[in-house]
Formats: C-alpha cells, structure tokens, sequence
C-alpha cells in the first residue's frame, strides 16, 4: 500500500520534527441521542517518533477549546511530568500563545464523526492539521482521560466533560435501577 506522506502545517511545523503530530479532541454525549459537544483538546507529539530527539516521552500541549489558543508543553512520564514550558523543550520554538490552524474546523470533525459514531458516549479523535487542512486520523473508543486534564489544567468535573458524564452515569444508574439496561 502506497499513501501519501501527510506533513504537520507550517504554522506548527517547528513542534516536532519528523513525526506526524495527532490533535487530540475528546467529546462526548450526555445521553447518545444528543449532539457531541468537545470538551477536551491538545496536541500531541510522541517523541519516540523523534529519532535525533534525546527523550522519549510524549508531549501534550492544551487547546483553548473557545479560541484555539495554545497553552504551555508538558510531558506525560518521570522528570517531565511537572514540567510546563511556554518554549519547546527541545526545538526551542515558542509554544504558548500560538493560533491553532483551523480551529472551528477541527471541532467541526470532531464533532461530525461523533454524531455519526452510534452507541459512543466518549470518543479521543486524533485530527493531523495539514497545509491543506484537518484530517481524521482515527477515532479512540477508550483515550486516555489522566493525560488531557493534566496538560489542559482541568479536571473532569471542571471541564465540559464533567456534565454529559455525570448525566449519563445518572441515567445508567436509573437503567440499571429499573431493570431496563
């Protein structure tokens, strides 16, 4: 199989350096006949894809869900894991503050590809943000929900997320009550 060779868009470009970066969008449903909503967003560069680079953990980099805005970098294992750097710890490019490109866009896909996915309270989308625009990746059944609130600064019941969940645990706990799950 032969496919194309996607490149990170050249306003982000200076994130990594031979690695494909992934936007990772969590939504999710209150109840599963309602509209997604996005309630989580960053970026994410796995470092092991980085040869020349001297760690190997991955790097998270929070999305200001309302304007796009980036935030500070941090890291996922061991000595990066309290880390927070406004500067790219190893390109040295400057990460706090940036616009990410096509915004609306990304939500957009996120939001689409959740409504179309039936039966799915909770979904991480992974979107690559191309020169030519977003791109669906894949869409992740069971992500990661430690790592988001860390590099977003936000825990579950703080964020968007925190609702739609808590209402759909309601609504499991009234099902399983009433015999009707």
């Amino acid at each position: 199989m032969v496919q194309q060779r996607l490149s990170n868009h050249p306003d982000l470009a200076d994130l990594a350096d031979q690695s494909l970066m992934a936007i990772r969008v969590i939504s999710c449903k209150s109840d599963l006949s309602q509209q997604a909503i996005v309630t989580y967003a960053f970026i994410r560069v796995i470092t092991r894809l980085e040869p020349a680079w001297p760690v190997t953990y991955e790097l998270g980099i929070a999305i200001d869900l309302a304007t796009g805005k980036l935030g500070p970098a941090t890291g996922d294992k061991e000595k990066w894991l309290l880390e927070w750097w406004d500067v790219h710890p190893v390109t040295g490019a400057q990460v706090t503050g940036r616009q990410m490109p096509y915004w609306e866009e990304i939500k957009a896909i996120a939001v689409k590809a959740h409504n179309a996915a039936r039966g799915r309270l909770l979904v991480g989308w992974d979107i690559a943000v191309t020169k030519d625009g977003p791109l669906l990746l894949e869409g992740n059944s069971y992500p990661d929900v430690d790592f988001p609130q860390r590099v977003c600064r936000v825990g579950i019941g703080h964020s968007p997320l925190g609702a739609p969940l808590h209402a759909a645990l309601a609504d499991l706990e009234r099902r399983i009550a009433t015999g009707t799950v």
